[in-house]
């Protein structure tokens, strides 16, 4: 389809081919043993890498994300109460959970220090779905497919919001557009959360 040959003209020159790992000759095998040892002790330190770090109370705004109840929130509303005779600046904050929008509160001491999620967000094209199941398959920049999620309304409890995308997404890939989708990812767990289409 034209929308696979599009998406493919502008990925593919960036797509490296991998070999196999093999033993070069001039390398022995126990060196080769070190350094696959050595591969494999650092994929799984890249995996085990921290999924949150700390920051101060009150240094969080508005907009800001932030862990509260043990979810993983996007600030939208923070009230810094004064410090009584005896007592401490608070900063008391409210977020909605940017997987489910559910709000959740929390109040700190400023001087505390807060779990703060590390947030990353990417762009995917879209290479196919299932009208069915939901499921999508998105182009890496590797060239491989991802195909661990599904629309945002797949599952249940969706939002209004999360509804109308799932909506929007399907109509734009049945009229064959060239779809791509941004993908919000965060403790351990990922969402679609918008998208683009062209001719």
């Amino acid at each position: 389809p034209r929308r696979w040959t599009a998406i493919l003209a502008q990925v593919w020159p960036e797509v490296n081919i991998i070999c196999p790992s093999t033993v070069h000759p001039q390398i022995s095998p126990a060196m080769q043993r070190n350094l696959d040892a050595e591969e494999m002790d650092f994929e799984r330190t890249d995996a085990g890498a921290s999924q949150t770090y700390q920051q101060q109370a009150g240094s969080i705004k508005r907009g800001s994300y932030v862990m509260l109840k043990g979810h993983p929130c996007k600030i939208v509303e923070v009230t810094t109460f004064s410090p009584g005779k005896h007592g401490h600046a608070k900063a008391h904050m409210v977020g909605q959970d940017i997987f489910t929008g559910k709000k959740y509160e929390e109040t700190s001491q400023t001087s505390h220090n807060m779990d703060v999620p590390v947030v990353t967000k990417t762009e995917y094209p879209l290479m196919n779905l299932n009208a069915e199941t939901f499921a999508v398959s998105l182009l890496q920049d590797n060239g491989e497919l991802k195909i661990d999620l599904n629309l945002p309304a797949a599952a249940g409890k969706a939002t209004e919001e999360d509804t109308k995308l799932q909506q929007d997404i399907l109509r734009a890939f049945a009229d064959e557009l060239v779809v791509s989708v941004v993908v919000i990812a965060a403790c351990g767990m990922e969402k679609i959360i918008s998208f683009s289409a062209t001719d």
